[in-house]
């Protein structure tokens, strides 16, 4: 029996590479390679292939794996959740050959909020009717020397360097920045222009933000902040980081599918938050 552990660290992470519903009628897209983290900790991973949904969705295939457990008997404690989805194909409209997500996140001893990197997120020739789309990232979520590799799986001594408060800042930004920006829909400000309206985050639980700021010129779209509309056919929205208090969700795409084929599918999706007890 360990005497010498005084707090306990509840862990929760999981992740998916696909999944969605369609509408009229409704049915389900099928989950792909979905994993959770045992609440002690461990270690847990999923892989699958060759997936296609009707003539709506397909990609070649797809992993997952979830990762959890204490630097020290008493804290910290480190989580690492990947999603990834390879050669990718919706619609025949829009590809990429490889999307990842990565999320790790290390929960202080003190109970405090936090720190996390997604280093080695990243989406790998993104193409809209098979002309490829510039994606231009956020230095401050996810820097230059961050965005190849998987960088916390090839050095254990890796430590997350982001602090909490940077995503609330870069939600306030990009809200700021798509209400400045010419032609922005009225849905999508409603949507995501309300924060940096705010002159308090008092009572403020949720924030989006996400790893591009902005995405190049689209034959045949039209391209706002972090997504890109396309007449007839949808909405599509890349690295969305959903931020709760001490829990954080990433998306790296999400189809709002608008034309004869209407519903949602979200590829490379991972989150984690958990807690010590006592606090």
């Amino acid at each position: 029996m360990q005497t010498d552990v005084k707090k306990v660290f509840y862990f929760h992470a999981d992740a998916n590479s696909l999944g969605g519903f369609l509408a009229e009628p409704y049915r389900d897209i099928p989950s792909q390679a979905s994993v959770s983290l045992p609440a002690a900790g461990g270690y847990a991973s999923v892989r699958s292939h060759d997936f296609k949904f009707e003539d709506v969705i397909s990609c070649r295939s797809t992993y997952t794996h979830v990762a959890g457990r204490p630097v020290n008997t008493n804290g910290p404690w480190k989580a690492r959740v990947t999603a990834v989805a390879e050669g990718i194909n919706i619609l025949n409209v829009l590809t990429a050959d490889r999307v990842v997500a990565r999320l790790f996140v290390e929960h202080p001893s003190n109970g405090g909020l936090p720190k996390l990197s997604f280093a080695g997120s990243q989406i790998h020739n993104l193409r809209f009717h098979g002309k490829q789309v510039e994606i231009s990232l956020n230095a401050a979520l996810l820097p230059p020397h961050h965005r190849h590799g998987d960088a916390y799986n090839e050095d254990e001594a890796f430590a997350p360097e982001i602090e909490w408060q940077a995503l609330w800042n870069a939600a306030r930004k990009q809200s700021a920045a798509l209400r400045e920006q010419p032609g922005a829909p009225a849905w999508a400000i409603d949507r995501y222009g309300w924060l940096a309206q705010k002159q308090s985050l008092d009572g403020v639980d949720t924030a989006i933000c996400s790893l591009v700021d902005r995405l190049g010129p689209v034959d045949g779209a039209h391209s706002f902040g972090h997504f890109l509309e396309a007449p007839d056919i949808g909405r599509f929205f890349f690295a969305e980081a959903l931020v709760m208090p001490q829990s954080i969700q990433l998306t790296l795409l999400r189809a709002e599918l608008g034309c004869k084929t209407k519903g949602s599918a979200t590829i490379a999706t991972g989150r984690t938050n958990g807690s010590s007890y006592p606090p």
